[in-house]
C-alpha cells in the first residue's frame, strides 16, 4: 500500500469515527465524557491530516511535475518571442 494512502486515509477514518461518536453521544446522552472523547478524536485526526498535508508538500516534486513546468515555460517563452 502506498505511504500517502495510509497517511491521508487514517486521519480521515479517525475524523469519521470521532464525528460519529460525538454526534451519536450528543443525541443519546447529551454532553458527556464520551462526546468529549469523540471530539478529541476528531481534533487529533484534523491535526494528523494537517501534518500529512504539510509533510506531502515538503517532499520533492515528482519528475512529471518538473517536466510539465519545463514544457509550460518553453511554451510561454515561444509565445512571447513569436510575432
Amino acid at each position: 500500500m502506498h505511504d500517502d494512502t495510509i497517511r491521508f486515509a487514517a486521519p480521515l477514518l479517525g475524523l469519521c469515527v470521532g464525528s460519529a461518536i460525538l454526534v451519536g453521544s450528543l443525541f443519546v446522552t447529551g454532553l458527556s465524557v464520551v462526546s468529549i472523547v469523540g471530539g478529541v478524536i476528531g481534533l487529533c485526526s484534523i491535526a494528523a491530516l494537517g501534518y500529512a498535508v504539510a509533510r506531502s508538500t515538503a517532499e520533492t516534486p515528482s519528475v512529471d511535475v518538473v517536466e510539465r513546468e519545463r514544457e509550460r515555460d518553453d511554451e510561454l517563452g515561444r509565445a512571447r518571442g513569436a510575432k
